[in-house]
Formats: C-alpha cells, sequence, structure tokens
C-alpha cells in the first residue's frame, strides 16, 4: 500500500537571544492590528491582538462535576467510533468498501468539528450577551477543548499511526487524508493551551489557576503559572474559508506576520494544512510559538505563546522616581505580561509590595520584580517606599 504525504518545508534560523529591561526610553502601548503587532520588547516576537472588543475580565475556573461528565463521555464516544472504524476496516480488503468506511468515518469527525466550533461560537455570544458569567464562559471553552483534543487524536497526523489520517493514506486515499488535516486546522479554532489548563481545574487534575480572558472579534486567554506566561488568541475574520496559497510562499509571508521571530528562532517548521492553512512553529530564546495562517487571506487566525518571563525582554512603559527610588512598568497589552520593578539610585532591587489600581497585588521580592497578568485599558501601578508613594498610569491594548 502506498503512502503519500503533504509536502512540508522548514526553514532553520539560529540566534542567539537575551532578555533585559529595556534601558532609557519609554516605548509607546501596543497598538492593535489585523496582524500580530510588536509585543512587550522589539527584541521579542509579534503578538496577535482583537481589533474589537466587548468585554475583558479575570476568572479562575472551578472544577464542575457537570463539564467533567460531558467531556467525559464525549472522550468515550470518541474511542468507541475509532475502535468501530478499525474493526470494519480489518473485515474487508475490498477497497471501495474501504474508502466507503472511511469516507463516513472523516464525515462523522466533520460533523463534531463544527458542532464543537458552533458550541464556541453560541457561548462566545452568550458572554458578549450578558447570559452567562465570564466563568461559565471559560468554563465551556475548557470542556470544549477536552472534546476537541479527543477528536483530534482520532483525526491523526503523519507521527500517529493508527488514525483517520494514517488509514487513509496507507490505503492510498490522498484526498482523504488531505480532508482530514484541514478539519484539524479548523478544530485549531477551539483548542489552546490556556484553554487546556483550564480543562485540567475542570477535571480536578490541577489546582486553580488565574486566567485574562478577551472576547471581541475573537478570544484572547492568558495565564502566568510556574515562571511562565502563556497565551492563545483566536481571531475567525482571519479566516476565509475558500481554499487558496501555496507552500512555498509560507516563509515569505510568515516573514512579515513575524519579522523578528524570522531572524531569531531555532528549528522553526511549516507544514501545509490541507491548503487551507500553513502552521509555523518556532522555539526561541524566550519560549515557544505555533500559529495557524489562513492560505488565502495569509493572515493568522490562532496564535499560541508560551514565554519564560526570567527571560522574556520588557521594554519600559512608565518610571516614576521618588526619594531616589525608582518604580518602572514595562510596556505590555491586554492580558499581556506586566513587569514592575523597583530600584533604588544604585540601582539596587527593591522588595516591596505592588497595588493595582490600589489593590495589592504582590510583591516585587529580592530581585525587585514582579510579573502580572496586564488588566485591559487604562490602570495605576503603585507601590509606596519609606513613606513616598510611587506610581505609573499604564495603557493597555485593546480595550472595550
Amino acid at each position: 500500500m502506498s503512502r503519500v504525504r503533504p509536502a512540508l518545508a522548514a526553514v532553520l534560523l539560529v540566534v542567539a537571544t537575551t532578555a533585559t529591561l529595556a534601558a532609557g526610553g519609554v516605548a509607546a502601548p501596543v497598538e492593535p492590528s489585523d496582524s500580530p503587532v510588536v509585543g512587550t520588547s522589539e527584541q521579542s516576537t509579534h503578538v496577535l491582538l482583537l481589533t474589537e472588543v466587548d468585554a475583558a475580565a479575570y476568572n479562575e475556573p472551578n472544577a464542575s462535576v457537570t463539564s467533567t461528565l460531558e467531556s467525559g463521555h464525549a472522550a468515550l464516544g470518541d474511542n468507541l467510533q475509532l475502535g468501530t472504524v478499525e474493526q470494519r476496516l480489518a473485515a474487508t480488503e475490498n477497497r471501495s468498501a474501504r474508502r466507503k468506511i472511511l469516507q463516513n468515518a472523516t464525515d462523522e469527525a466533520a460533523e463534531r468539528v463544527a458542532e464543537l466550533r458552533a458550541r464556541a461560537t453560541a457561548a462566545h455570544d452568550a458572554y458578549t450577551d450578558g447570559d452567562i458569567t465570564a466563568s461559565a464562559y471559560v468554563r465551556t471553552l475548557g470542556t470544549i477543548h477536552a472534546e476537541a483534543s479527543s477528536l483530534s487524536s482520532i483525526l491523526g497526523s503523519t507521527s500517529a499511526a493508527g488514525t483517520l489520517y494514517t488509514h487513509a493514506y496507507d490505503d492510498g486515499f490522498s484526498e482523504i487524508g488531505t480532508r482530514v488535516y484541514r478539519l484539524r486546522a479548523q478544530l485549531a479554532t477551539v483548542q489552546g493551551p490556556v484553554r487546556e489548563r483550564v480543562a485540567a481545574v475542570v477535571h480536578g487534575d490541577r489546582d486553580q489557576i488565574r486566567v485574562h480572558l478577551t472576547v471581541g472579534n475573537g478570544v484572547m486567554l492568558s495565564t502566568i503559572t510556574d515562571g511562565r506566561y502563556v497565551r492563545e488568541t483566536v481571531r475567525p475574520d482571519n479566516v476565509e474559508e475558500n481554499l487558496g496559497g501555496d507552500i512555498s510562499e509560507a516563509p515569505a509571508i510568515i516573514q512579515t506576520q513575524y519579522p523578528w521571530l524570522s531572524n531569531h528562532s531555532t528549528s522553526p517548521s511549516i507544514e501545509t494544512r490541507g491548503g487551507y492553512a500553513f502552521y509555523y512553529t518556532a522555539n526561541y530564546g524566550h519560549g515557544q510559538i505555533s500559529a495557524y495562517i489562513d492560505t488565502t487571506t495569509e493572515r493568522v487566525y490562532v496564535e499560541r505563546h508560551q514565554q519564560t518571563l526570567s527571560q522574556l525582554p520588557a521594554d519600559t512603559g512608565q518610571t516614576d522616581t521618588e526619594n531616589n527610588v525608582t518604580l518602572t512598568t514595562s510596556r505590555t497589552y491586554t492580558g499581556g505580561p506586566l513587569l514592575v520593578q523597583v530600584e533604588n539610585e544604585a540601582d539596587e532591587p527593591l522588595d516591596t509590595t505592588v497595588s493595582l489600581n490600589g489593590e495589592t497585588v504582590g510583591d516585587t521580592g529580592d530581585d525587585g520584580r514582579l510579573w502580572l497578568l496586564s488588566p485591559a485599558g487604562e490602570y495605576s501601578v503603585s507601590t509606596v517606599h519609606d513613606g513616598a508613594t510611587l506610581e505609573a498610569n499604564v495603557t493597555a491594548r485593546p480595550s472595550p
């Protein structure tokens, strides 16, 4: 049996990066765009933001018995479905019959993908209309992610044996394999690393996490956990359902969308998702990125970052100095990482308590640094040292 796999293109670029707080100067607030824009620093990767925002909020999702049972039932159903497909394939060597079995299974998977995307859209609309709380919305996204991950494992990839994809290509049905990859590209809009962590909370597999949620012409989720900043953005309006583009065009498109990253990443790879999307992944000095780029619009519609905060550069946003003590806040964006740093006149770090809009949020510690999840809009960051109040006003965009 022949096996034909989609063409893969990879580009290898090597760089050394450093992470420092920019000295001197104050950076302008990050301005949203349909394409990824400069994030915390000119010396780090671009980030994809929303351009229209209806609501933004913090949330700490809780475990839910109902959601746990719903996602567990869906996973069980998927496993039984794949088992049934393999039993039917094992029962016949007839080529037409095998094609029909895989076509039917892919049709069912397509219906599941459409259903999950519709549920995510309905939850988005219900939240923006005020019909459900932020907590209910985030929990729903986590539950949908769990179901989508189960379905994605059944759809499969070049490296996963015993899936619809590998069955299709092992039998020489490349058109079915291509369709499976397109479904995976569509399913990506309801999956993400923050949703994965929320799903783990919902299932009782990890402790609570604090999540920042922004919704508008898409959804952004971010969290800080174990010294890492984790973020995902979905922009459905950057997708054109018609198929277009060619994998040979992908490197130039990525260079345009992520110019700094294109010159500073290690082991980047670009794959095609059945002509529907380019799937780009790369490591760089501050973390990892993965992005789905629509082949027709050439815009990013799903972007995921995981960054190590101790290595992440942050350009200076605002400063305030009183009694030879300086409070510095970094440039950031809504839901982004905000670095607060306090030093004395000798540039030595100071351990002080930091407040955000008057509410205590933590201490800078021995290194004089504190990373926070930025709220949306304009807010104040302050601290008191030796009786002197220091305050910086931060602007994070986009905001409702």
